[in-house]
């Protein structure tokens, strides 16, 4: 008893810190992903405005998430 009890309270605490942590490495993610579509975008598109680019990658990569 005494065993699993202990078993329990660490799933608990696991899943606790994931749902905490999920936030703040979700956003570093999305920014990892915005910027690689500006790089790719940038050297397929050299003639555009860089602003443009990335207004663009962040519009398809939300839309992607959701």
């Amino acid at each position: 008893m005494n065993n699993n009890l202990k078993i329990f309270i660490f799933i608990v605490i696991a899943l606790i810190a994931l749902y905490f942590t999920k936030g703040k490495y979700g956003q570093f993610s999305k920014d990892k992903s915005i910027n690689a579509c500006v790089i790719a975008q940038k050297k397929q598109y050299k003639d555009k405005p860089i602003e443009e680019i990335k207004v663009f990658c962040e519009e398809e990569i939300t839309k992607n998430i959701k």
